[in-house]
């Protein structure tokens, strides 16, 4: 367990690494249905089993969360980790978690894997067209695919400067 607040600022980001397909979310809901039919139901499992895309919304794995954040979250800025120079500040909420795909929770866990359903306030940027887009059962990710880092914009200075210190040193090897 890790708050938030104990996490140092350029580390403050999710790290989202594919987009899924409407196909994709669909089969993880029928997986989350299959593998908790004999356990209790609650709000989150509903919500998610229920859940289908509005043109306002997105569906995105995230890696190894920064700390447990509790659901909904709001964030108001995307970048490009390999390019943290490359963002955009819109205003969005983290409307659902599910755990590894297919267990719904209401909050996301430290460390853990997470598909995450995202609302914009407005309309979904541009920047989320550099993720691959997953469609199948099993992750297709390419080499060399875009990532996302998903913040507050307050965060996104220091993480910024982070990332930025990281790439440099990783080319000068």
């Amino acid at each position: 367990m890790r708050a938030e607040l104990e996490c140092p600022v350029e580390e403050r980001y999710l790290f989202a690494d594919e987009l899924f397909s409407d196909e994709l979310t669909a089969f993880w809901q029928n997986t989350s249905t299959r593998r908790l039919k004999d356990h209790l139901k609650g709000t989150e499992y509903k919500k998610y089993i229920n859940w289908k895309r509005r043109e306002n919304q997105v569906a995105l794995f995230t890696m190894h969360a920064y700390a447990d954040l509790a659901v909904p979250k709001k964030f108001d800025c995307i970048f490009e980790i390999k390019n943290p120079s490359n963002f955009v500040n819109t205003k969005f909420t983290l409307i659902q978690a599910i755990w590894e795909a297919w267990f719904p929770m209401d909050t996301l866990d430290h460390g853990h894997k997470h598909l995450c359903i995202f609302d914009f306030e407005n309309e979904i940027p541009k920047i989320i067209d550099k993720l691959h887009v997953s469609e199948g059962k099993v992750s297709t990710l390419p080499m060399g695919a875009s990532w996302l880092g998903i913040c507050q914009m307050k965060d996104y200075e220091e993480i910024k400067k982070a990332r930025e210190k990281y790439l440099k040193e990783r080319s000068n090897r």
